[in-house]
């Protein structure tokens, strides 16, 4: 049986008004951290603002909001990607790309303007559901302060929240306030919500 991956490909919003050369290199450096953690197998970047990552199929979802939270947590508050992520097979059976890049570009291509958060896989009911479903764990990434996305994204892959208030040299309570304005624990529930389905 091939292998199942999730492919998540993105691109730079409103990419003709900033800074692409400061938006590539820091999101080389991002790519580059989630790569070394072994969270991601590979990455590209191309056409000067899109990406495309390979990682773990249940990973994916998670991933995918973790690299746009990193994005607005970033020094220009203005960046932000829309982002899809494919889940399938890595390879096709005959010479091409396997369902997983398929499914990741077509979700990119099919994204609404109103959401920047796509997922598809092979089956056709459940991305009907999903659909339904992302705009709203989109709205609640989009909405966030740059404040609020530094503190989420430093959350998502710490074991407590004590240990994100010692990083970011904050107090624990400021910490949790804002992890609870930020709908933090709402966000992860949605995040596993949607893979238990998928």
């Amino acid at each position: 049986m091939p292998a199942q991956v999730s492919v998540i490909t993105g691109d730079l919003v409103n990419s003709r008004r900033l800074d692409t050369t400061h938006y590539i290199s820091e999101l080389n450096a991002l790519l580059g951290q989630l790569q070394q953690a072994k969270l991601i197998q590979q990455f590209e970047i191309f056409r000067g603002d899109a990406f495309q990552a390979v990682a773990e199929p249940q990973s994916g979802l998670l991933l995918a909001v973790y690299i746009r939270i990193a994005l607005k947590a970033m020094d220009s508050p203005h960046w932000d990607a829309r982002i899809a992520v494919g889940l399938g097979t890595a390879q096709a059976d005959t010479a091409g790309y396997g369902s997983a890049f398929v499914n990741s570009g077509q979700a990119l291509d099919g994204l609404m303007k109103n959401c920047r958060l796509a997922l598809k896989n092979d089956n056709d009911q459940t991305n009907a559901i999903v659909s339904d479903l992302l705009p709203m764990l989109d709205h609640v990434v989009s909405r966030l302060s740059q404040t609020e996305a530094q503190i989420v994204q430093a959350r998502i892959f710490a074991t407590t929240s004590q240990e994100v208030a010692e990083k970011l040299q904050k107090a624990a309570s400021t910490v949790s306030a804002t992890l609870k304005r930020a709908a933090y624990e709402e966000i992860m529930r949605f995040i596993n919500a949607i893979n238990r389905i998928t």
